[in-house]
């Protein structure tokens, strides 16, 4: 018996037409705003070796990726992340290109979550990757090209938060704690679980245990920046809070100042990230829809040494978003049903495709009765029948 062959996996879950209407044109939106900025459309395997992802710096547990074998037994998973595969793009077919390297992609990310988490599994991700430049000019093109890709998103009312992942590791580097406890430190950071993070660190007897546990706080403007450098009295901090507010003062000079803000409690798993992070979120969803930040190293541990920053944007979630706001758009009514009468399928088929040349959207009645057609198009809304005969086309209004 065929238990499953009416059912999906958990994780994963059909759309119909409207959401798929919706998607597209939010995918469309986005990346129409990537290649006039002059980016450049990729696409990598959604299959790639296991190798690749099994490393400490990776941003996906490896208990999370779907895996399984090639035809030789090698291990291979399903794309948990963009990053990564691009970067061995770069570092391979694309390692003596002209720099920099400017790359956007639209394609799903596979991740496994737990049972009844309601999180899904496959994720349509659209993001840009930045290699070869460093420095403030680089990292606010990037900052602000994720504000006018969220912009151009049928208007939703949207904040960015800003931050260093510079800033969080030394505070880390230095509290007198094994590993085990550093990493689960990073995730309650950055699940926001202030009462279990509050709990953790009362057990730890660190200086550095009570700047931790205020990270969660340190989040608005500039003051936020003054705040963290008198708790943290030290040029390397101090240099790297006042690049983090260059950076934040830039994008307020350029009119965006009310849709960003600091948050030095931002935390990413993955630990490539080196300098700037940031993360954003929509009016209706309370998961981040766009995530990004510079990992410098990334690279170089793929043979290739070379500066990188980027965002990637979850178009599922901001999909659910704009349809929580604005309500999904309406699959089309075709403008014209064309009904062709006996021995003329060949003609109606191409008239079809002339009515098509002129922007209109038709079906064809692919029965021989024109009172059935014209009840399909009545219970449809179809406002026109164009019946093909042998002297020519007759048009009935609905």
């Amino acid at each position: 018996m065929k238990k499953y062959e009416k059912f999906i996996p958990e994780g994963m879950r059909d759309m119909l037409f409207e959401e798929c209407n919706t998607r597209m044109m939010l995918e469309d939106d986005i990346c129409r705003t990537l290649a006039l900025r002059g980016y450049n459309r990729v696409e990598t395997p959604a299959i790639e070796f296991f190798d690749l992802f099994n490393r400490g710096s990776a941003s996906v547990a490896c208990e999370e990726m779907y895996k399984m074998t090639d035809i030789r037994g090698r291990l291979i998973v399903a794309r948990p992340d963009n990053t990564l595969p691009i970067a061995r793009l770069a570092a391979t077919r694309l390692k003596n290109a002209e720099l920099p390297l400017r790359m956007y992609y639209t394609q799903e990310v596979f991740r496994q979550n737990p049972a009844l988490a309601g999180h899904r599994d496959e994720i349509l991700q659209s993001g840009v990757e930045l290699i070869g430049m460093k420095g403030l000019r680089a990292d606010l093109e990037v900052l602000a090209l994720s504000i006018d890709a969220l912009t151009s998103c049928n208007d939703l009312d949207f904040r960015i938060e800003i931050g260093h992942a510079g800033f969080y590791k030394y505070i880390l580097g230095k509290l007198n704690a094994d590993e085990s406890v550093k990493e689960k430190i990073t995730e309650l950071i950055e699940s926001k679980n202030v009462p279990a993070l509050n709990a953790l660190l009362s057990e730890i007897d660190d200086k550095n245990a009570e700047i931790l546990r205020r990270l969660p706080t340190l989040f608005g403007g500039e003051k936020v920046l003054q705040t963290a450098s008198e708790m943290c009295a030290d040029d390397e901090v101090s240099a790297l809070l006042s690049y983090l507010g260059d950076i934040y003062n830039a994008l307020r000079e350029l009119g965006y100042g009310k849709k960003i803000s600091i948050d030095l409690g931002l935390v990413h798993r993955g630990s490539y990230y080196t300098g700037i992070v940031f993360r954003g979120y929509v009016e209706g969803s309370g998961l981040a829809v766009i995530s990004g930040g510079r990992y410098d190293g990334l690279l170089g541990e793929l043979g290739d040494d070379c500066p990188a920053v980027g965002f990637a944007i979850d178009v599922d979630e901001l999909t659910q978003a704009v349809i929580s706001k604005s309500g999904a758009i309406e699959t089309r009514i075709p403008d014209v049903l064309i009904f062709g009468e006996d021995k003329m399928e060949m003609r109606q088929q191409i008239y079809a495709k002339s009515v098509t040349k002129q922007g209109l959207v038709c079906e064809t009645w692919l029965g021989d009765n024109i009172e059935k057609a014209l009840a399909y198009a009545r219970k449809k809304g179809i406002s026109r029948i164009d019946v093909v005969k042998a002297d020519g086309i007759e048009t009935i209004e609905v």
